[in-house]
């Protein structure tokens, strides 16, 4: 992983795309700490779905004891998410 300071990414960000488009991530540093990272699109997605499981189970093992219904039937993602839709409708 290449770590660059924000100045030289502001002034080759075309060529820091193409090594990040290539599949490695770029650490951008702000007077020299690390501040964000620049991932290929498809190492963030699965990285903001991995954070989104964490926080779900987190989430879920918070939840008191008997709190689900034991005998509630299972319910695929796209069941969930359709669910989510018609709820935000």
């Amino acid at each position: 992983m290449k770590t660059l300071a924000s100045r030289t990414v502001q002034n080759n960000f075309g060529g820091i795309a193409d090594i990040v488009k290539s599949g490695e991530p770029v650490t951008v540093t702000q007077h020299g700490r690390p501040t964000l990272m620049i991932l290929p699109y498809a190492q963030g997605q699965e990285a903001l779905r991995l954070l989104a499981a964490q926080r779900m189970g987190a989430f879920l093992d918070g939840l008191p004891e008997g709190f689900v219904e034991p005998n509630a039937p299972e319910l695929s993602t796209k069941e969930i998410t359709d669910l989510v839709h018609e709820l935000r409708a």
